[in-house]
């Protein structure tokens, strides 16, 4: 049944494949940033910012990026992973938040017998999320807040490389998917 969804939605062009979807907005972002900027990325370490920095002002394609970035010290998915973090916006603060917080859980659908058990279970922790509306509205840790607003605005960016058309802020559209 995954497959047949993933199918639908190739055929619908609501599926991100890779990163060069993204790779105007990723270089646009790199240019942007100054070295203190990129240093701040997580994984950026050793003066890989001023090579980071350097290929986004010799190329204009993903491509040519990770051929003048990638090395033995810095890999393909080392540098992907950089690449993300400057398109959503995270730094490595909000790593070191994010590692030092108890996480939330999103719940995406459940059953009968789920359902039961969700509303067990978030009697004792407020931390699960069926409706990010009424989580936004009712949670007090402003550091779940951060990572959620991360998470939304993830979203909310990959909508962006949708061929078709695709609302934004669907995390308070959709609901939970009961079976």
């Amino acid at each position: 049944s995954s497959y047949s969804i993933i199918m639908e939605n190739i055929k619908k062009g609501s599926f991100i494949s890779d990163l060069n979807i993204f790779e105007k907005e990723i270089i646009y972002l790199i240019r942007k940033m100054n070295i203190e900027d990129i240093r701040n990325l997580p994984d950026v370490t050793e003066g890989l910012e001023f090579s980071i920095k350097k290929a986004s002002n010799l190329c204009n394609n993903i491509s040519d990026f990770f051929n003048i970035v990638k090395s033995k010290r810095y890999t393909y998915t080392r540098i992907q992973r950089i690449l993300l973090y400057a398109l959503l916006g995270i730094t490595k603060s909000d790593i070191e938040v994010s590692k030092n917080t108890t996480p939330y859980i999103r719940v995406l659908g459940f059953n009968d017998n789920g359902k039961n058990l969700i509303s067990s279970i978030s009697k004792t922790n407020p931390n699960i999320i069926t409706s990010a509306n009424k989580f936004v509205n009712c949670n007090k840790n402003p550091d779940l807040d951060l990572i959620l607003s991360k998470d939304i605005f993830a979203s909310n960016v990959y909508n962006i490389g949708f061929k078709s058309n695709c609302e934004n802020n669907l995390d308070f559209k959709n609901g939970v998917i009961k079976l």
